[in-house]
């Protein structure tokens, strides 16, 4: 067990180092404005773990060419130290230079990852190799050729409905060898919307509406409206035999699509429940009128959506769903 402790210990001290820095850098830079080139003064390059322990061996090599008076072993160490040494300048010329263009984010539902897309351009004329990005959680890696523009995907889960402020992420390569690693600590001012989470056994749509049922929608559909003479672009299926025999003439079913009446979504009619619950009940009411394409409404205390169908009155009233009262 003393050395998981240890372990944990260590690790709590770089977490810390690690937040003590990043803040640091946070306040001298401020946040990112995108569009954003990565200068100079914004990559920074330090040896990885790798590199550590092959300089910790270069020095034991070196120390041993000393002890027994050996050229080569010395020239090998010269020689590996100079290598090493040019992948830090080769690390940070892979990173400066790179652009970030613009961030993206879907909305998701509570509980769901948010999916943050970052688009890295590449103005210059030589490839960026190995451009990884992301949290501790996820991360991406991907290449960025010469004059073109990638994307990096990258996750951050989510607990609670609204507004999603992105959090700081890092853009680090350890091209080529990986003995270095250059960074830089992107601050952005994205957010991804969070919907809530719908409710697992919501109750049935409630039949509060005041829309008419109108008439069906002929054509295509699941039941029979009546026969009409056939058509040579109707299908062999629909062909009604026993009444073409009948009238010694070919005619088709017509089918159709019934058309339902109007749903009206009242926060009223979830009375008892905590707030988060109605949200998440009217949540899953809006999943399915939207899946049954009916005409819905959505009513809160402070904002009332009226009926309509389609996209975008889904994305209307989860929109509203998710900032209610925030």
């Amino acid at each position: 067990m003393e050395p998981v402790a240890t372990l944990r210990t260590r690790l709590d001290v770089t977490g810390r180092v690690s937040g003590w820095l990043r803040q640091r850098v946070q306040t001298r830079r401020g946040t990112t404005s995108l569009p954003f080139e990565l200068e100079y003064r914004h990559v920074y390059v330090l040896p990885t773990t790798f590199g550590w322990g092959f300089g910790i061996m270069l020095i034991f090599m070196a120390l041993g060419g000393l002890n027994f008076n050996n050229n080569m072993a010395l020239l090998l160490v010269f020689l590996l130290g100079t290598i090493v040494q040019l992948t830090t300048f080769i690390a940070y010329r892979n990173l400066s230079g790179l652009s970030i263009d613009s961030i993206h984010a879907e909305p998701v539902f509570c509980g769901q990852d948010a999916h943050f897309r970052v688009f890295l351009s590449n103005g210059n004329d030589r490839q960026r190799f190995a451009i990884q990005g992301g949290f501790k959680t996820s991360q991406d890696c991907q290449d960025v050729d010469t004059n073109s523009c990638q994307s990096l995907s990258i996750s951050c889960p989510t607990q609670t409905r609204g507004w999603l402020t992105m959090p700081s992420f890092r853009l680090e390569t350890r091209f080529p060898l990986g003995f270095f690693k250059a960074w830089s600590w992107i601050f952005p001012q994205n957010r991804c919307l969070v919907y809530p989470s719908p409710a697992r056994n919501a109750p049935p749509l409630p039949k509060t509406g005041y829309g008419q049922a109108g008439r069906a929608n002929k054509g295509d559909g699941d039941q029979i409206h009546g026969l009409r003479e056939y058509q040579p672009e109707d299908p062999v299926q629909r062909v009604a035999w026993r009444a073409s025999a009948r009238h010694e003439k070919l005619y088709s079913l017509e089918m159709e699509t019934p058309k339902e009446s109007a749903v009206e979504l009242d926060w009223d009619l979830l009375q008892g429940l905590d707030i988060e619950t109605r949200l998440s009940v009217l949540t899953a009411w809006v999943i399915a009128a939207d899946h049954k394409q009916l005409s819905y409404s959505l009513r809160l205390p402070d904002t009332t959506i009226p009926a309509g169908n389609g996209i975008n009155q889904r994305l209307v009233c989860l929109e509203q769903l998710a900032l209610y009262l925030l």
